[in-house]
């Protein structure tokens, strides 16, 4: 793709987002795509993943894609990883509630961890302008690029299930003071807004969430200058050889505020 080769792959892979978010529209609130094929995955993914993947195809691109149903699928030749989420906010979409997003990064041919991911997007499915970004070219929000607000916005975007992570973000409210909890379905939506200084932390505290779910937002994220740990404080990170575990994810545009939450939620 020559010298500007991720920027060229984010304009491609933001069309494609583009395009699969518009499929997901259109398939929206039909029974038929609603319909569970098997564990938690509805026809909808399916139709979102082959149109993903059949589009890197046409455009004659190498590599693989690790993606969320299949797992690993191979393009034919040598070329980068594609992490492919191809629906999430599942549970949203299922239940007709218009929050859910599409998204794809780019790990570079010969890298194998997540923080390498060198282009992404994140595109809405509903409403909004896609986000994306390349590695050292900025962050962008639809065709323009944009900087993170200079002071994010006191919301928290949070996902807890135990009550001891619940208990934990008791605490964190308390502590920080202020705060305005929001918990909206689409993590990797959430995160990416984060990155845009529309919120002060997203905090996954299930120790659920996978590489295929974070990696675009995560670029974001460190596009953008924030950054992403783990509970224990550490980068995030994970290897993209398939589809792994990522865990517990906090990230926010603000090291001292991270750094703080970090000490709240841990008590």
């Amino acid at each position: 793709m020559g010298g500007g080769e991720f920027e060229e792959y984010r304009r491609v892979i933001t069309r494609i987002a583009g395009e699969a978010a518009g499929l997901l529209r259109d398939l929206a609130c039909e029974e038929k795509y609603v319909e569970v094929v098997s564990g938690e995955t509805m026809r909808a993914d399916i139709e979102s993943e082959s149109y993903i993947i059949d589009a890197l195809k046409a455009e004659g691109l190498g590599g693989r894609v690790v993606t969320e149903e299949r797992g690993v699928v191979e393009l034919g030749r040598a070329g980068p990883t594609f992490i492919v989420d191809p629906l999430d906010g599942s549970t949203n979409y299922k239940a007709c509630i218009p929050w859910s997003s599409v998204s794809i990064a780019v790990v570079p041919e010969g890298s194998r961890r997540l923080r390498d991911v060198a282009a992404g997007v994140v595109a809405p499915v509903f409403y909004g302008p896609y986000i994306s970004f390349t590695r050292g070219g900025g962050c962008y929000e639809g065709a323009s690029r944009v900087r993170p607000r200079e002071r994010p916005l006191e919301v928290v975007y949070v996902y807890v299930e135990h009550p001891e992570a619940a208990e934990g973000l008791a605490r964190l409210t308390r502590g920080l003071g202020g705060l305005k909890v929001r918990s909206l379905g689409s993590a990797a939506l959430e995160m990416a807004y984060t990155a845009l200084g529309r919120g002060l932390l997203f905090l996954d505290l299930r120790s659920r969430l996978r590489n295929v779910d974070i990696a675009a937002a995560l670029g974001i994220t460190i596009e953008c200058g924030g950054e992403a740990v783990n509970y224990n404080g550490d980068p995030l990170d994970s290897g993209v050889d398939s589809v792994k575990r990522v865990g517990t994810v906090i990230s926010s545009l603000r090291p001292g505020i991270l750094k703080e939450a970090l000490s709240i939620l841990r008590g």
